[in-house]
């Protein structure tokens, strides 16, 4: 079987492709025969090269305007003819290969229509494209629970019975494999002089970014030996870097910016415990945060809130505070730092090629 996985942007900006990259190798060794559709940008050379084996297919279209970027890709679909589609993200950009003989699979890792800041005509365009994805796909994949039941109901409100999938994230076991602190580069070694509290994601407040700095600010007034270390970029970045300057938090509070992929498993293996902030609110619930997957197989303490996909995953070995509490964040922190036991997560389902195998088997009992 032949599929066509369809991405935008690039990598650094948006994440969607990792889905395409994570699945690519797994499929191959299951006889697929694999293609991704990705901007030219460097970032996504660079980890096409680091995740992908030769014998997947990268088709690398130019960065253009909305339109020119569908002709490119049905141009691409028409020469490759896959049996399937997979739509990475269901945007106007990867609106592809209407009327054609494949399969065309959506999938969804959050519901934009949530989002508080789309209101007004953009919430309605933005709810009516979710509802034109039910009717342009013959099978949706949903990153969470939360999406699964929404899309589920969805589908049988439109009288369409749509093949869904709960689909969520996972981890390389290339990516994220931990490492002995004897074998990690000096600049990472000398990290372990404290105790590392480590976040990975966009350096945004409605990610907790503003949540765990005020949390930091709080511990560090009585704690020299704690350190917040936050992976990544974001809108809110250089707010982020002003807060830590403002407050005086140069030594408990690090922001190294974007994190090359090589170099991830250098920073998770020095954490003491993973940070995976949630919001109470229907756009938490619905998303799949990518980080938790890889903090998993580093077997350390993961805090977070009994929202949607982490408490899903982690159930009762989470460390949860109740969502944008500094306060209770901060307890929280406390709580992992003096406590002498290690986390025992289970891990090993959350592969790529445990994925690859779910979706090889949804796929062969329902597209036949």
């Amino acid at each position: 079987m032949k599929i066509c996985f369809v991405s935008t942007g690039d990598i650094k900006d948006i994440a969607t492709s990792k889905r395409a990259l994570g699945l690519a190798n797994p499929l191959i060794q299951l006889g697929w025969e694999v293609h991704i559709l990705m901007e030219d940008a460097a970032e996504n050379k660079l980890r096409v090269g680091f995740e992908c084996s030769p014998e997947v297919q990268i088709h690398y279209f130019n960065k253009s305007g909305v339109l020119d970027e569908i002709r490119a890709k049905n141009r691409l679909i028409k020469q490759i003819h896959p049996d399937y589609v997979y739509i990475c993200a269901f945007v106007f950009r990867n609106i592809v290969g209407i009327g054609k003989s494949h399969q065309k699979l959506v999938e969804h890792s959050e519901l934009q229509s949530a989002i508080p800041t789309i209101k007004g005509l953009k919430k309605i365009l933005t709810c009516s494209l979710e509802y034109f994805s039910i009717f342009y796909a013959d099978g949706l994949l949903c990153a969470s629970r939360y999406l699964e039941k929404v899309y589920t109901r969805r589908s049988k409100l439109v009288c369409k019975k749509t093949p869904v999938l709960y689909f969520p994230y996972a981890f390389s076991e290339n990516l994220c494999k931990p490492r002995s602190i004897a074998d990690l580069p000096e600049n990472f070694s000398r990290l372990t002089d404290k105790k590392n509290f480590v976040f990975l994601g966009s350096i945004a407040a409605n990610y907790g970014i503003f949540t765990m700095l005020e949390a930091f600010k709080l511990l560090s007034a009585n704690q020299n030996d704690i350190r917040l270390i936050l992976l990544g970029k974001g809108r809110h970045y250089n707010e982020a870097v002003e807060f830590v300057k403002d407050h005086k938090l140069e030594d408990s509070v690090l922001l190294p910016g974007f994190v090359a992929e090589e170099d991830i498993a250098n920073y998770f293996s020095i954490a003491t415990a993973f940070l995976s902030p949630m919001n109470d609110t229907v756009q938490d619930w619905a998303r799949c945060p990518s980080k938790l997957y890889m903090y998993l197989p580093f077997q350390k303490p993961i805090i977070t809130c009994k929202i949607g996909e982490p408490f899903e995953v982690l159930g009762d070995n989470g460390y949860y505070y109740e969502p944008g509490k500094a306060t209770l964040l901060a307890e929280k922190v406390m709580a992992v730092f003096e406590s002498k036991t290690n986390s025992v997560l289970e891990f090993e389902k959350h592969t790529w090629f445990e994925r690859t195998n779910e979706f090889d088997k949804w796929i062969k009992n329902n597209f036949k």
